[in-house]
């Protein structure tokens, strides 16, 4: 017969919470260490698996400098280049095509865009990539090299070339890679964006804290008459260890350079008369 009070029954149910309630606090105790771990982890981006540096890129062309360049595999009729022709010039537009792009619509077409770079009246054919670099690493992560890795090459379009020369946020740094070169190191360039001789990492220091961005333009040039994809290839250090980042194209393919100048020759040049502000054959 139990013949414990009621009391004393509270007393000990009383107890026995109070128990339970100290060995629940000591238990989180000795594990808040654990689960404060894997809460970091859970946000750390090594653990994660993901890169130093998150990166956006895109083909980044100075009109004023490139004037508009275009190349195509095939020789195409000067119909094609309507659009580039004011309204009621010399071709009518359908109204599909009053509502396209021109950019949009001559890589339908199948065209390329392409730019060049000159000293006085020498030049070379170039490619030109806006690269943001934005830290994600708790440490401040630093590039020590930049070198292109080429990932393949073919012969250049030499099918059409439309050629309209030029008619007269934050700082980014300016890098050119000559991909031609035994060594693919990013140098730096001078006040007329001409490569020099120094490696950009060996006198510049880039660093990133999380979130912060970095902004390069990209200069690759080839004086061969190929097409060369290609990747930008990052060398890092972070708090002693050291990571690799390859730079694409935001949709996963390479970057390409197109030795349009060196094509030795074309099927076909479209330019525009300013005279009759259309685009017509250039005549040998």
């Amino acid at each position: 017969m139990n013949d414990e009070s009621p009391s004393r029954r509270r007393f000990r149910e009383l107890a026995l919470v109070g128990i339970a309630a100290l060995v629940s606090a000591y238990v989180a105790y000795l594990f808040a260490p654990v689960i404060q771990q894997r809460e970091e982890d859970a946000k750390d981006p090594v653990k994660l698996g993901e890169p130093a540096f998150h990166v956006e890129v895109r083909e980044a062309y100075n009109q004023a400098d490139d004037g508009i360049h275009w190349v195509f595999p095939e020789r195409l009729p000067v119909e094609s280049f309507a659009p580039l022709s004011p309204p009621g010039g010399p071709a009518e537009l359908t109204e599909a095509e009053r509502g396209k792009d021109p950019e949009r619509l001559l890589g339908e077409l199948g065209g390329s865009r392409v730019g060049w770079n000159c000293d006085g009246a020498d030049c070379v054919a170039v490619s030109r990539y806006h690269v943001t670099l934005t830290g994600n690493r708790k440490q401040p992560v630093q590039i020590r090299s930049m070198r292109a890795q080429i990932l393949a090459e073919h012969a250049a379009p030499s099918g059409t070339l439309l050629a309209i020369p030029p008619q007269g946020g934050g700082p980014a740094d300016v890098i050119y890679i000559d991909l031609d070169a035994d060594r693919k190191d990013a140098r730096t360039v001078d006040e007329r964006n001409q490569p020099t001789t120094r490696i950009f990492t060996d006198v510049e220091n880039r660093y990133a804290e999380q979130g912060e961005p970095l902004t390069l333009i990209v200069i690759a040039t080839t004086a061969r008459p190929v097409v060369v994809e290609w990747e930008l290839v990052l060398e890092l250090t972070q708090d002693g260890t050291r990571e690799t980042v390859t730079v694409k194209l935001d949709s996963g393919r390479p970057l390409r350079t197109i030795g349009w100048l060196a094509v030795p020759r074309y099927d076909v040049v479209y330019v525009r008369d300013y005279a009759r502000d259309a685009i017509v054959e250039q005549q040998p």
